[in-house]
């Protein structure tokens, strides 16, 4: 991968059935930094304060090496690698002897082939799987990749489409922050055909009917279908979902829900009038969860107070994703619920670390977010050659993972297993 000279930005490259369904995927997931080289994480730190902030100009000198060591807290040797990185890339200029300056921004049309990717973080095991894919495919079809982080922002999110297409790129493939209903009549998404018409976005995940751009997601439908007639097959028939607020379009969750209604239906289970709307988190912490704002241990313990206040009490629940299932375990177990004896709980995403640390473990999904970021390059190469004029949905189907706990386990055990989990990441 390589960084694109502009916006901190790191340089990288159907079948539905539902169509146009409205899918998103949660990734607020507990992940190591690691993930992502320190050089790499600080190179993008380098070009967001001192590359492409607003009062940096063409020219300006950076910080000297032993600055920048202290600043990030890491070996000079990190910081000369991601600084080279930069000066190979052409952010950065090196003067011998001096220290290094704000290059120049290229011209566009230098003849190297480029599309930019934006994500909402670096760090989410789901986004690293997907920008892995885009980037292997980008590099199979000649183009370059400008990666960029919105951290969680829509406005910055605008501002790094605007600067990659800056910078040369013909195209973007966007992993969106997830929005709310009031936002999308003025998204620039919605608005894009008027804005740049000639180039082309494709999202990933997550997508809404309102923008006019291809969309590349899972089929969640499908998913929450599947999750809810396996647990009715396992012999469930008072079967919750966790809800978001009406307001925040979780697309992903949405279409789960809808799913899961779908098959209640169909088995000829009624579902009762409080699950239509509850469970529902408390707090906003559920629903915005970012590295700086995540629920608590006393926002788990509340959702599992009014979860067992439900009528009749649920023996299962659908909950978002792995680690949300995770916490609502030891929630319900340390209010001396067995689970999954008394309430089965189940996730999605088949995430690693809740594979590797947590237990007892519970059904979950495995979606192929590798396939799914190659599939957003495939789409928007057939936009960029014309051979869809019009913009399209493809929709990837989920496996689900069902997965029985070996042996239950204490709440003293199970707390010891979370601090663990928490450890490791």
């Amino acid at each position: 991968m390589q960084d694109g000279p502009l916006s901190g930005t790191r340089t990288l490259k159907p079948e539905c059935a539902n169509p146009w369904q409205r899918v998103s995927e949660p990734h607020f997931t507990r992940t190591p930094v690691s993930s992502i080289p320190a050089y790499i994480r600080i190179a993008e730190q380098i070009k967001a304060e001192w590359v492409r902030g607003e009062s940096v100009s063409e020219g300006s000198k950076l910080p000297t090496q032993e600055e920048l060591t202290e600043r990030f807290g890491v070996s000079r040797s990190t910081i000369i690698r991601a600084l080279s990185k930069l000066v190979a890339e052409g952010c950065l200029t090196s003067q011998q002897g001096s220290g290094f300056y704000v290059a120049q921004a290229p011209a566009r049309g230098n003849g190297v082939r480029s599309i930019g990717m934006i994500v909402p973080n670096l760090h989410a095991t789901v986004i690293v799987a997907t920008c892995r894919g885009v980037e292997r495919r980008a590099r199979q079809l000649g183009y370059q990749v400008l990666l960029g982080s919105s951290e969680f922002g829509i406005r910055h999110e605008q501002e790094l489409a605007e600067q990659h297409i800056q910078a040369g790129a013909q195209g973007l493939v966007i992993y969106p922050v997830t929005r709310r209903a009031q936002e999308l009549e003025t998204d620039y998404l919605t608005q894009w055909p008027q804005q740049s018409p000639t180039v082309p976005i494709v999202t990933v995940d997550t997508g809404y009917e309102e923008w006019t751009c291809s969309r590349v997601q899972f089929d969640n439908y499908r998913l929450g279908y599947d999750v809810t007639q396996q647990l009715i097959r396992h012999k469930h028939r008072h079967i919750a979902f966790m809800h978001i607020w009406p307001d925040y379009l979780h697309t992903s969750i949405l279409e789960r829900e809808k799913g899961w209604r779908a098959a209640m239906e169909e088995a000829g289970l009624e579902i009762p009038a409080s699950y239509h709307t509850q469970p529902v988190p408390s707090t906003r912490g559920f629903t915005l969860p970012t590295p700086k704002f995540a629920p608590t241990y006393a926002d788990y313990d509340a959702f599992a107070e009014n979860l067992l206040k439900l009528s009749p009490r649920p023996d299962a629940l659908i909950a978002w994703t792995d680690i949300v299932a995770a916490q609502l375990t030891q929630a319900l177990n340390n209010r001396g619920v067995k689970v999954p004896d008394e309430i089965r709980i189940t996730g999605f995403d088949c995430d690693p670390l809740v594979t590797r640390f947590f237990r007892p473990l519970f059904p979950t999904s495995k979606p192929d977010f590798v396939r799914l970021g190659e599939m957003a390059v495939d789409t928007l190469a057939g936009r960029l050659s014309g051979k869809w004029e019009q913009p399209r949905v493809t929709c990837h189907s989920v496996p689900v993972a069902w997965r029985e706990p070996h042996t239950s386990q204490t709440p003293e055990a199970l707390e010891a297993g979370w601090e663990e989990m928490e450890g490791a990441s």
